[in-house]
């Protein structure tokens, strides 16, 4: 794992993928496609709402390969922080 703090609260990971916490939400961001995700404030971390079927915040779908990796990205990141986040599927 490879996590790079860019600023306060905002990390480039080694995929190229850019994590921001923002209060109540995470930015994750790839190529310039930024995906707004809800996330609830925990103990020991965030409780994570991924949606089934993700599009990027200008609507367009997120590609397959970028899907399969984003919850590992994300997970690697906010480990980084010190925190452990936990992930729920939205239908």
């Amino acid at each position: 794992m490879t996590v790079q703090e860019l600023q306060h609260r905002e990390a480039l990971h080694h995929s190229g993928a850019i994590v921001r916490s923002r209060r109540f939400a995470t930015q994750f961001e790839v190529d310039g496609h930024v995906l707004t995700l809800g996330v609830e404030p925990g103990v020991r971390g965030g409780l994570y709402y991924l949606p089934s079927a993700p599009t990027w915040d200008d609507g367009t779908p997120v590609p397959r390969d970028i899907v399969a990796g984003m919850q590992n990205v994300i997970e690697e990141v906010e480990r980084f922080w010190g925190h452990w986040p936990e992930f729920r599927a939205v239908l």
